[in-house]
């Protein structure tokens, strides 16, 4: 499993519910893009018929949020399988990410749920969102997201029913045929899927990155728990990403006194600071300029 290396670079990631949002955030400089619905909710995953045209209107990356209802971020089984369809046909449509997380009844993170969608999201990047926040314990929550991404052997219980009922639909198939040339055809088939699983396996995703405020209702509010686990996630690998009542005059405050060089915003780049209106471009620069700035400070 291959491991990102974390550089401090300036990055400013910006929420788009449409191809509007989107292509404003990348003109004003925006480097990635959280492809969300309805955020009264909190942010939803969008339609498959707004991830691909957000898809095919930027250039920068569009990570997909992967939440299927705002009742809380613990998820049933078919919860999962839901999700796992949407994995797929965010990467079908060219996202370069995914947006996830998952706890259990005990705040704790659901290492069987991550681990089932970074194999599901094959090589895909892979951010943690704020469901870290309502967790138990920030910190352990942290480790625990490292600890999967350090290795964790064996596959997620919802992705092994998957492959064992494909397993069993293909050796069906394949006992239904009868001709030689038929047999011929099919073992040749039966030796691709092997070699695509194989890479697939090989491709499997890590954790890049984890949204966060540090626990706190804002970034703004959690300053010191966000220095801690910045300082934490140079070591597990994984970049803290600061989001959360973020203003573009806040900026500099959250990179001197954190460490933090990633920023997410959404209604701090939106006319009169609301998700009523469309993302100003001019917003975005600005925020990317006062972001640029931080980081030089910073180095």
């Amino acid at each position: 499993m291959n491991m990102q290396v974390i550089k401090r670079q300036p990055t400013l990631e910006v929420i788009a519910v449409d191809a509007v949002d989107a292509q404003a955030a990348e003109q004003g400089g925006a480097d990635r893009i959280e492809l969300v619905s309805a955020m009264n909710e909190g942010g939803l995953t969008p339609s498959y018929g707004q991830i691909e045209q957000v898809v095919s209107k930027v250039s920068i990356p569009v990570y997909v949020m992967i939440r299927p209802h705002s009742r809380s971020f613990c998820y049933s089984a078919d919860d999962l399988r839901a999700m796992i369809q949407d994995i797929r046909v965010a990467r079908e449509l060219g996202a370069a990410g995914i947006v996830i997380g998952a706890l259990t009844d005990e705040g704790e993170v659901d290492r069987s749920f991550l681990q089932t969608c970074l194999l599901s999201a094959q090589g895909m990047g892979v951010t943690f969102h704020r469901a870290i926040d309502s967790s138990a314990h920030v910190v352990r929550a942290l480790e625990s997201i490292g600890s999967v991404n350090g290795g964790n052997e064996g596959k997620g219980r919802y992705e092994y029913e998957r492959e064992m009922k494909n397993k069993s639909e293909s050796v069906s198939e394949s006992k239904n045929r009868s001709s030689s040339e038929n047999n011929s055809k099919n073992k040749s088939e039966c030796e691709s899927k092997s070699k695509s699983a194989s890479v697939s396996k090989s491709e499997e995703s890590v954790v890049e990155r984890v949204l966060t405020s540090g626990g706190k209702l804002t970034a703004p509010e959690g300053l010191l728990e966000l220095q801690q686990l910045q300082e934490i996630g140079q070591r597990l690998n994984i970049s803290i990403m600061a989001g959360s009542g973020v203003t573009i005059d806040g900026i500099p405050t959250i990179v001197s006194r954190t460490g933090i060089t990633e920023i997410h915003m959404g209604s701090g780049v939106r006319h009169r600071g609301s998700f009523d209106h469309p993302v100003d471009a001019q917003l975005v620069a600005q925020a990317k300029a006062a972001l640029i700035h931080a980081v030089q400070e910073l180095q």
